[in-house]
């Protein structure tokens, strides 16, 4: 195996992510064999038909052992650490592991806890997609040029492990950082994670009125961009709420201590003079700013 790329690879979950990887890997060449595993028989079905994979991987519902190289897995984040807890004997000795769950503190503990010591896990986001979902919505270049976070663990196997699979994210063209497990679901609670739940509220706070069709009529494209998220299925969102429900709720207290004190100055003006209203303008004037955040730097893994 020459290094970043691999003889067979297996993906779990050929939804958006999973069959956008495995285009990835075979527009890069980065993978000789691709097989493909999922809950949903007709997914698999139209991912061998669409050429996203080879074909399936069969060894997860004979309960034999995966002959691949590398497996990577695809699905939401408590189908990753069910996965990791029912499967880890399964992949065979020497195997990397990898995810693309969008929380990591949990999934790298189930990793410790349930893969044999001979299997390296190597904890992954890919900070690409987008609220659409499924094999339709798939495409080869989703990773380039995005950011591609790795789980920082200097240990020798796992480092091997993840200098191996970073080289192979370089084929595919993204921006490999690293993090602790941590720091990426801090990072993600409040760049991420955040915005999704605002997003949800603001169209909650609308429908609930008793006007809301005449509301949405008028609403332009400040609105729209702010409800997009909104749209996001709650299959995917209720494990990542559920797996970094502490970060979340810091995040959700520094907001809404801000706008606490943002209604309450609101409250107090008089609708007079612009200066009474100095935090809102510190806030608008604040906003305008562009913040080079820690993720988009790339990083030697």
């Amino acid at each position: 195996m020459t290094m970043g790329k691999w003889n067979r690879v297996t993906i779990v979950g050929c939804g958006m992510i999973g069959a956008s990887f495995a285009m990835a890997m075979r527009r890069a060449g980065a993978g000789a064999h691709l097989a493909g595993w999922d809950s949903s028989a007709t997914v698999l079905d139209e991912a061998v038909s669409r050429g996203v994979i080879d074909e399936v991987d069969q060894s997860f519902a004979n309960d034999d052992s995966s002959s691949s190289d590398l497996i990577y897995l695809a699905m939401p984040v408590r189908e990753i650490i069910r996965f990791l807890r029912e499967r880890g004997p399964q992949f065979k000795p020497g195997a990397v592991i990898t995810d693309a769950g969008s929380t990591k503190t949990e999934v790298c503990r189930a990793a410790r806890l349930h893969l044999p010591n001979d299997r390296q896990f190597v904890g992954g986001h890919p900070v690409a997609g987008s609220h659409l979902q499924g094999l339709s919505h798939a495409r080869a270049d989703l990773f380039s040029g995005a950011a591609y976070v790795l789980v920082k663990d200097e240990t020798g196997d796992e480092l091997r492990a993840r200098l191996a699979f970073a080289k192979t994210l370089d084929l595919l063209g993204a921006r490999v950082t690293l993090m602790t497990a941590d720091e990426h679901d801090r990072v993600m609670a409040l760049v991420s994670h955040l915005p999704q739940i605002v997003s949800s509220a603001l169209a909650a706070v609308v429908n609930e009125q008793p006007d809301a069709g005449a509301l949405i009529k008028l609403s332009g494209a400040g609105y729209r961009d702010m409800t997009r998220l909104a749209a996001s299925s709650w299959s995917m969102w209720q494990d990542i709420l559920a797996t970094n429900s502490t970060p979340i709720g810091t995040a959700l207290d520094t907001l809404i201590n801000k706008l606490v004190v943002l209604r309450d100055e609101l409250r107090a003006c008089t609708g007079q003079a612009a200066g009474e209203l100095n935090e809102v303008s510190a806030l608008f004037n604040g906003s305008q700013q562009t913040f080079a955040l820690p993720i988009t730097n790339s990083k030697k893994p």
